[in-house]
């Protein structure tokens, strides 16, 4: 292993400190730890991680050298798990234990790693990594794998998982009882990201080991210690997801305002419910939508960390609130006209982001249809915005004429200003825009619920 001159690592330790440290001068060298290792060919960096509520986040980068080795040093880090990775494609990022003064030599291959000089805890992170990759590997790449070769090795598994822990014996106390907590919740990511992963086969929820069945509690996480590792948010992810498959899509199904509120309250603790909820503010593209959704759930945002998130995502969407002028794009009709949002003004205005490759699109042409039936002769007008590319331009036209496509249909050269200004990136989309020509919904209900019609009925009663 390549020795390592920490003199020269000094401009990569001022670079690294937090900001508390470097007001306070440069930390003892006593204090610095030093990691360094070796990667594979073809690796150009390697990223240092800490974990921020159950997040990882980027501390530094050290650029690969001509004989494939790496160096980090970090004033006196807080003791606890971080990560280091390659970047390499589906090889993740290899969790290890840092404390203050260590000096902790790798070899790194993806999450994969071998600890040839530094801690017990290190080295224990390394034989429970070699252990867990049994099932790991196998759920986290796409590829020909499938339930019915991996579900009994999983089962194999989690009954050996009792003894790995009895295994875990470092004079580290508080580092025997997180990595025991971590190998039941490793074991739950991995055969969760399974099932979520791109197959070749899949099963139905039906055909899931008892195992599945056993991770559903009523009230789940209740040990805030899930955010000290830099997975947690992943695994609160697919436990919600695997919740909805179990439950009938109850989750999924629940009106838009409820999303929020059903997932806090699959949890049992305020600080997971509160990054649970942070990390679903997608789900809402409009400030009304989400200040609606959040009312009921806000109590559990409580973190600098999670306050900042939201207040982040609440002033992004807050230029597209109800009220505020809509955008004035504009697209070529069936004949080649070109035609402006604003010469439609005067009339309530639907407007549906599709394209003719899109299958929930399709799905939501004949409620469209029906929809605007429903609405002939009232002050409304539907406007079909298709993002298909210029090259499927005759595609489209065939599409809309094969189809007797009713409303305004309007071709926009692909993913054109209004998908650009409105930041969508998934279709369907549909918006309604008042007689004014202001927004009413960016993010409207699908034709195919009642919740479409009754807002536009009530915009036309407001005249």
């Amino acid at each position: 292993m390549k020795k390592i001159n920490l003199c020269g690592l000094l401009p990569l330790v001022a670079c690294m400190a937090l900001s508390a440290r470097a007001a306070a001068g440069p930390a003892p060298v006593s204090s610095v730890t030093v990691i360094e290792g070796k990667v594979p060919e073809k690796i150009q960096k390697v990223t240092l991680y800490t974990v921020i509520e159950g997040h990882k986040s980027e501390i530094a980068t050290s650029v690969v050298d001509e004989h494939q080795t790496f160096a980090f040093a970090v004033p006196a880090p807080k003791e606890g798990f971080y990560y280091i990775g390659t970047g390499s494609r589906g090889g993740g990022d290899a969790r290890i234990y840092l404390k203050a003064g260590e000096r902790l030599q790798l070899q790194l291959d993806g999450r994969e790693f071998k600890v040839e000089a530094g801690s017990a805890e290190n080295k224990a992170l390394q034989k429970w990594n070699d252990q867990v990759n049994i099932i790991a590997k196998p759920a986290f790449s796409i590829d020909s794998t499938t339930y019915m070769s991996y579900f009994p090795k999983l089962e194999t598994f989690v009954a050996k998982v009792p003894g790995f822990k009895k295994e875990v014996n470092t004079s580290n106390k508080k580092f025997n009882e997180r990595l025991k907590y971590t190998m039941d919740m490793d074991v739950e990511r991995a055969a969760l990201q399974f099932i979520f992963t791109p197959r070749t086969k899949h099963p139905d929820h039906s055909m899931y080991p008892a195992y599945y069945k056993q991770l559903m509690q009523p009230q789940k996480y209740c040990d805030a210690g899930l955010l000290q590792d830099g997975e947690g948010a992943d695994l609160i992810r697919l436990y919600s997801t695997l919740n909805i498959v179990l439950n009938n899509d109850k989750g999924g199904k629940a009106p838009v305002a409820e999303r929020l509120n059903t997932l806090a309250s699959l949890f049992c603790n305020d600080s997971i419910k509160g990054l649970a909820v942070t990390d679903a503010l997608s789900t809402y593209r409009t400030f009304e939508g989400l200040t609606e959704a959040m009312a009921p759930v806000k109590q559990y945002v409580i973190t600098d960390v999670q306050k900042k998130r939201y207040l982040d995502y609440e002033k992004s969407v807050r230029k597209f609130a109800a009220g505020e002028s809509g955008l004035n794009f504009s697209g070529e009709d069936i004949t080649g006209k070109k035609i402006a949002f604003s010469e439609l003004k005067g009339k309530v205005v639907v407007v549906d982001v599709w394209a003719t490759w899109c299958g929930p699109c399709k799905a939501e042409m004949p409620h469209m249809e029906k929809l605007i039936e429903e609405m002939n002769g009232k002050n409304v007008v539907f406007v079909g915005c298709s993002v298909d590319e210029v090259k499927d331009k005759e595609k489209w036209s065939t599409f809309v004429k094969e189809k007797e496509m009713k409303g305004l249909q309007l071709f926009m050269s692909g993913w054109s200003d209004i998908t650009k200004f409105y930041g969508i990136t998934g279709i369907p989309r549909f918006m309604v825009f008042d007689q004014k020509g202001n927004i009413v919904s960016i993010d409207a209900p699908r034709p195919s619920t009642p919740e479409l019609k009754a807002m536009i009925e009530k915009e036309l009663a407001r005249g």
